[in-house]
């Protein structure tokens, strides 16, 4: 009779089995290879990209992940920081710029110890494993020697530059200009920043040439923009027959620069190799642990008609080769993907099949050896199927708790919403300031609804005119907030509407007082209160026709900046550092509120802020600062208050990039007419 232990062996090896087999369908060890393209605009970036991905999808063992700079360092940049996140083991990188990149580089191969093959454009760094690449300067030399010889009175120069800062673009100007025949007399009658753009060169040398520019040599860094500066005199109806038009990549696709040297658009092109077969073995060379050359040079073809047809015809199968070869190695991919997949729901049925059978012997041999072992099993089971049965009965519960979770947080959204038209109607309309001054508010709540507001009033009497503007921080934000500032807009109005108080100093006092009484916190721990700024301007006219025009201010923290359109300066009035409210900073403060004044002239204009807009981060952590506020509003003055205001809040978001709002934002400008 078979035993316990023998079924248990069996049961053993099958688990065994199983393991060995999920081991050995495993594809092995793979690697991460990272491409970080600095663009993907133009014809030849975009054969280099599918030429690298066809070379990479060859090997086995290699994942290649590529990301798109899209011709913006600063998104390179954060590229390279996703493939880092990726654990990538190479990394390939063709450099948008040589200055902004190089820290980038140094970092990668210095502190996380990944080797670095930079393609096509070089940094301003030698902290790499390998560049590959054809030689810039040369390129621009092979073009200076090829106009060398057609002297024939060509000798005005256009230059279509690439990017500013690319490595390319300034090497193949170098190259270019100290290869022309010094005794030739060349002249540059013009020179483009395109930024490697077809639409960007159009429309420059159209305008060039409406404006009287002249040459009879147009010299471009990328088959793209001298492609761009034919369609430009093209359309208008200028002879190309007499200038010299001379690219640079020499891209075999539909709209590259050999099919445009073919029909006539542009005069010669100089080939240069992506290097596409180069960087994908000199990366697997890499994890093999093998050394590699910190160069790997490439030679460049001069294309002109006498070889353009023939290049192309090569260039074209080569590309079918690869397209050919990227639809393979996707399909064989997913072909060895199901494989496996079968293989192993195979192995596992058969395993499982297996293991029930063992098990089910198993079972057979106790029950009938110990029936009452078999009865605390099926009590066993009964009680597991009464413990699954409750926990479905609670899922449903959860399920239903959420549902209702789900439609009080929709309700409360919309009562905050409703909350937010309320505040909105409580605040003063801009139009209304506008009827008497120039203004802008920039009013941006952190949440739906704001701790912050503003106020303003408008009194007179006889010959003075008194308006009245403020900026009030309550305490925290959104709902809380938003119950304190209704609180502020309220007292302000029984303070300034109905007690007739329009001294900035004795407002403030009062509405201290008024805050402390209404929050009663002589009687409890309640410690809310505002932060503030006042300003009050009167404007006194006199018989003769004139005015004058005196503002008084005080505030609680924050200050005010005058700007004197005579002195063309921003000056900073400093205000009491007391705190409107609060359980424990104001008892007994020997720190009282105190008016001052100031003259005021046409065209000065008053701004007054919260501290939300200077404590706002960045991504590395640096607040905006009131300082840098003031040389925003310094910087901007010239314009508008409308596009002064555009002009704060752009360079705010530009400086907050992709970091979320802290606080509530509020912004008020005024400008004496």
């Amino acid at each position: 009779m078979l035993t316990n232990n023998y079924y248990i062996k069996i049961t053993l090896i099958f688990l065994t089995l199983f393991f060995v087999f999920a081991s050995c369908s495993s594809d092995g060890i793979r690697y991460k290879v990272g491409l970080s393209q600095c663009a993907n605009d133009t014809q030849w970036r975009k054969q280099m990209t599918q030429s690298i991905r066809a070379n990479a999808m060859q090997r086995e063992n290699i994942d290649l992940i590529i990301t798109d700079g899209e011709n913006s360092s600063s998104k390179q940049i954060r590229d390279i920081r996703y493939l880092l996140e990726q654990n990538v083991d190479v990394l390939i990188v063709s450099p948008n710029e040589a200055d902004s990149l190089s820290s980038i580089i140094d970092t990668v191969v210095r502190e996380y110890k990944i080797p670095v093959i930079l393609v096509d454009r070089r940094v301003n760094s030698d902290n790499y494993t390998c560049f590959v690449g054809a030689s810039n300067e040369e390129i621009g030399r092979r073009a200076a020697d090829y106009v060398n010889l057609f002297n024939n009175g060509r000798n005005d120069i256009l230059e279509l530059h690439g990017q500013v800062g690319a490595s390319a673009a300034i090497e193949r100007s170098r190259g270019f200009n100290n290869g022309l025949d010094k005794n030739m007399n060349f002249r540059h009658t013009g020179n483009l920043n395109c930024s490697w753009s077809h639409d960007i060169a159009y429309k420059q040398v159209k305008a060039f040439w409406q404006n009287g520019g002249r040459c009879n040599i147009i010299y471009s860094h990328n088959d793209d923009m001298a492609i761009g500066a034919w369609e430009a005199l093209n359309d208008l109806e200028v002879n190309t027959d007499d200038i010299i038009i001379i690219g640079t990549d020499g891209a075999s696709s539909p709209d590259g620069g050999i099919q445009a040297v073919i029909d006539g658009k542009i005069t010669v092109t100089f080939f240069y190799p992506d290097g596409n077969e180069d960087v994908i073995e000199l990366a697997e060379t890499l994890l093999n642990k093998e050394k590699i050359p910190k160069i790997r040079p490439l030679e460049t073809v001069q294309i002109d008609k006498t070889n353009a047809v023939g290049l192309l015809g090569q260039m074209k199968m080569s590309r079918k080769q690869e397209q050919r070869i990227l639809r393979q190695s996707s399909m064989i991919k997913s072909q060895l993907e199901t494989i496996s997949s079968q293989h192993f729901f195979l192995f596992l049925v058969g395993s499982i099949l297996a293991l029930v059978i063992g098990f089910g012997i198993w079972i057979t041999k106790l029950y009938r050896e110990n029936k009452k072992k078999n009865t605390i099993l099926n009590e066993k089971n009964a009680e597991i199927n009464a413990q699954k049965e409750e926990l479905e009965t609670q899922a449903y519960s959860l399920s239903q708790i959420n549902e209702k979770l789900r439609i009080s947080k929709e309700t409360t959204l919309g009562s905050i919403r409703y909350a937010q038209t309320i505040q909105r109607a409580a605040l003063p309309m801009e139009q209304d300031l506008n009827g008497y001054f120039n203004s802008f508010i920039v009013y941006h709540p952190k949440d739906i609804v704001s701790g912050d507001f503003y106020w303003y009033d408008r009194e007179f009497t006889g010959k003075v005119e008194t308006f009245i503007f403020g900026v009030i921080d309550c305490t925290g934000h959104g709902v809380p907030g938003a119950f304190m500032s209704l609180i502020g807009i309220n007292l302000l109005d029984q303070i300034i509407k109905q007690k007739k108080i329009t001294a900035p100093a004795e407002i403030l006092e009062e509405l201290n007082h008024s805050v402390r009484t209404s929050l009663r916190q002589n009687e409890n721990d309640n410690n809310d209160g505002m932060e503030a700024v006042l300003c009050k301007i009167e404007v006194t006219r006199e018989d003769d026709g004139s005015k004058k025009i005196m503002m008084t201010y005080e505030g609680a923290k924050f200050p005010v900046y005058h700007y004197k359109k005579a002195e063309n300066t921003i000056e900073i009035y400093k205000t009491s550092r007391r705190q409107i409210g609060g359980q424990f900073r104001n008892i007994e403060s020997s720190i009282s509120f105190e008016d001052h004044q100031v003259e005021l002239k046409g065209g000065d204009r008053i701004y007054m802020a919260s501290d939300g807009i200077g404590d706002q981060n960045n991504y590395d952590r640096k607040r905006y600062t009131r300082k840098r506020l003031v040389n925003t509003l310094q910087e901007s003055v010239a314009l508008n208050m409308h596009e002064q205001r555009d002009f704060i809040w752009n360079d705010l978001q530009n400086f907050k990039g992709e970091c979320v709002q802290r606080d509530d934002i509020t912004v008020l400008g005024i400008e004496i007419v």
